[in-house]
C-alpha cells in the first residue's frame, strides 16, 4: 500500500493497513484515513449495539458470542488490515499459556508474553515509524489488559485458596478455563476491540449469559440503558465539535510557539491549560462514545443507587470529564481519568507484587505498556510526585479550612487551580514523547513545581503538622461518606483505594 497525502506517511504497514473504501470521503474532507476509518467504525458500532441488545436479548451465550465476535474482528479488519495478526497472535499465544500452564503461574508466563509482545511492538515502531496514526497498538493495549485480567483472575480461581483473596477477587476469580469461542469474543467483541475499555471477564461471561442486568421489578424486563447510552453518545459528539471547532486554535505546539513565549508566564499558562485541555477532548470522546456503545448493547450495568434504586451503567466508564478538569485536587483528576486502567495496574500488578518494591512495578508497567517514549515516563515519574505531594498538602492543610464555609470554598478553588496547572505542567513530556522537547516546559518555569511538589512532600509536615488519623478519619466520614457514596462508582472507589494504597506503599 503506498503512501498518500492523505494519509500518515508510514515507514511501513506492519501496525496499520486499512481497508481503504473511504479514502474518496478522506481525501474530500481533509481526515486522514485512519481517524475516518476509526470514528466511522465507533458509530456504526453504537446503532449495532441497540440491534444486537434487541434482536439477540433471548438468545444462548454461543450465537450471543459468535455475533459480536464476527462483528467484531470485521471491525478490527477495516481499521487495520492485515495487521491485526499482531492481535491473533497476541490473544491465542496468550490463550494456549493459560491452557498449558498451571494456574499458580499462569498470570506470570501470560503477563511475560503479552506485555513483552507490546513492548517488541512500541520498540518497533518507536524506531522505524516517523509518524503517528491510529494503528493496532492502540487495540493491542486494551488486549494486553484484558488478557492479563483474565490470567490473573485464573490465577486467583484456580491457584489460590480462597481464603486468601479478597473480596474483589473472590468475585471476578474464574475457575475454568474458558473455551475458544468465548474468549474469542472476550478479546474482540465490538464493544471494546477498538478503544476498550478493559474489563473482567466474569462480569464479561454474565453478560453472554443474560446474567448481567436483572430485571426490573415494575416491568419484569432488563433495565433499559437506551436514555444513558444516548445521552453519553450526545456528550460524545460534543467533544468531537467542540475539539474540531479549537484544536487549529489551540494545538500543543502552541505551547512553545516563538510568539506565545513572548507573553509573560500567566498569559503563557493560560494557553497551556487551554491547549493542553482541548488536547484531551479527543480521549473524552473515544471513551465516552465507547462507553455509550457497552451501555446501548446491554453491558456495563453496574447496580441501583441506594436513594431512587434508577440503574447505574458505568462498569465500563473510562473517565469522567467534569471531574478531571474541574477536580478539586490532582488526586482527584487522575482517578477520574482512564479509570480501567488504573483498576488494570491494581488487579494484575500491585495485588500480585510483594514487597517494597510493589509501586515502582505499578508506575514502570503504566509508563511500559504506553510505549517506550522517555516523555511518558517524565510524565508518570512526575505524576507520582504530585500524587504524592497532593495527598500530603491535603493531611497537612484541609482540616485547617473546614471550620468556615468561605474558608472551605477558597481552598477548593485554590486546589482546582493549581491542579489544573498540574495537569498540564505533567502532560507536556506525554505529548512530546522525545527528551529534549519534554524538557521544554521544565526548563521554561526552572522546575519550579518539582521543586515546590518536594518541599511539600518532605518539609511541610514539619511545619503544619497533619491531623491525626482517627481525627481525620471521623470529620473525613461526617462530611464527605454521603456524597462520595452517591457520586463515585463502584469502579472509582476501586481506584480511588488503590491511589492510597499506594502512596502509603510509597510512605513505608
Amino acid at each position: 500500500m503506498s503512501s498518500l497525502n492523505d494519509e500518515p506517511d508510514e515507514n511501513n504497514h506492519i501496525f496499520y493497513d486499512p481497508v481503504t473504501l473511504l479514502r474518496p470521503i478522506s481525501r474530500a474532507t481533509g481526515i486522514s484515513l485512519d481517524q475516518l476509518n476509526f470514528v466511522t467504525v465507533l458509530f456504526v458500532s453504537f446503532g449495532l449495539g441497540y440491534w444486537y441488545r434487541l434482536q439477540f436479548r433471548d438468545a444462548n451465550r454461543t450465537t450471543r458470542a459468535a455475533v459480536t465476535t464476527g462483528i467484531g474482528l470485521f471491525f478490527s479488519y477495516f481499521c487495520y488490515g492485515n495487521a491485526i495478526i499482531h492481535l491473533f497472535i497476541n490473544g491465542f499465544g496468550s490463550y494456549i499459556l493459560m491452557v498449558a500452564i498451571p494456574p499458580q503461574h499462569v498470570h506470570k508466563a501470560v503477563f511475560a508474553f503479552a506485555m513483552g509482545y507490546l513492548l517488541l511492538i512500541h520498540a518497533y515502531r518507536w524506531m522505524y515509524q516517523k509518524t503517528y496514526c491510529l494503528d493496532v497498538t492502540g487495540s493491542m493495549m486494551v488486549a494486553v489488559g484484558k488478557i492479563t485480567l483474565l490470567a490473573s483472575a485464573i490465577h486467583d480461581g484456580m491457584g489460590r485458596d480462597e481464603k486468601d483473596l479478597s473480596a474483589g477477587q473472590k468475585r471476578d476469580a474464574v475457575k475454568e478455563i474458558p473455551s475458544l469461542l468465548d474468549f474469542a469474543s472476550y478479546m474482540f467483541n465490538f464493544q471494546t476491540v477498538i478503544v476498550g475499555p478493559m474489563n473482567h471477564y466474569h462480569t464479561w461471561s454474565n453478560f453472554l449469559d443474560l446474567k448481567h442486568v436483572p430485571k426490573d421489578d415494575k416491568t419484569g424486563k432488563p433495565h433499559d440503558p437506551t436514555d444513558t447510552a444516548m445521552l453519553k453518545f450526545e456528550m460524545a459528539l460534543g467533544f468531537s465539535v467542540v475539539y474540531t471547532i479549537l484544536s487549529p486554535y489551540l494545538p500543543m505546539s502552541l505551547t512553545s510557539d516563538p510568539a506565545t513565549n513572548e507573553y509573560n508566564l500567566v498569559v503563557w499558562w493560560l494557553i497551556t491549560v487551554a491547549a493542553s485541555t482541548v488536547h484531551r477532548l479527543p480521549y473524552y470522546f473515544a471513551w465516552t462514545i465507547s462507553d455509550a456503545i457497552c451501555n446501548i448493547s446491554g453491558f456495563g450495568f453496574d447496580g441501583l443507587t441506594e436513594d431512587t434504586l434508577e440503574p447505574k451503567w458505568s462498569k465500563t466508564t473510562n473517565v469522567k470529564p467534569l471531574r478531571v478538569e474541574f477536580g478539586q485536587n490532582y488526586k482527584e483528576m487522575v482517578d477520574n481519568w482512564n479509570i480501567w486502567t488504573v483498576a488494570w495496574l491494581r488487579r494484575v500488578v500491585y495485588e500480585r507484587v510483594d514487597g517494597p518494591y510493589r509501586t515502582l512495578a505499578v508506575y514502570v508497567t503504566g509508563a511500559a505498556w504506553h510505549g517506550l517514549a522517555v516523555g511518558y515516563y517524565f510524565s508518570f515519574l512526575t505524576s507520582a510526585l504530585f500524587t504524592l505531594s497532593a495527598a500530603t498538602f491535603r493531611r497537612c492543610m484541609r482540616h485547617r479550612f473546614l471550620d468556615n464555609a468561605m474558608h472551605k470554598l477558597m481552598y477548593d478553588i485554590f486546589g482546582m487551580v493549581v491542579s489544573k496547572f498540574a495537569i498540564g505542567y505533567i502532560h507536556w513530556p506525554f505529548f512530546v514523547m522525545h527528551f529534549w522537547p519534554s524538557l521544554f516546559v521544565y526548563r521554561k518555569l526552572y522546575m519550579t513545581p518539582h521543586l515546590i511538589a518536594l518541599f511539600i512532600y518532605i518539609y511541610l509536615p514539619q511545619i503544619f503538622p497533619p491531623q491525626s488519623k482517627s481525627k481525620m478519619s471521623s470529620i473525613s466520614v461526617s462530611s464527605n461518606s454521603s456524597s462520595l457514596h452517591t457520586e463515585k462508582s463502584d469502579t472509582s472507589q476501586r481506584s480511588t483505594r488503590f491511589e492510597n494504597s499506594t502512596r502509603t506503599a510509597i510512605e513505608k
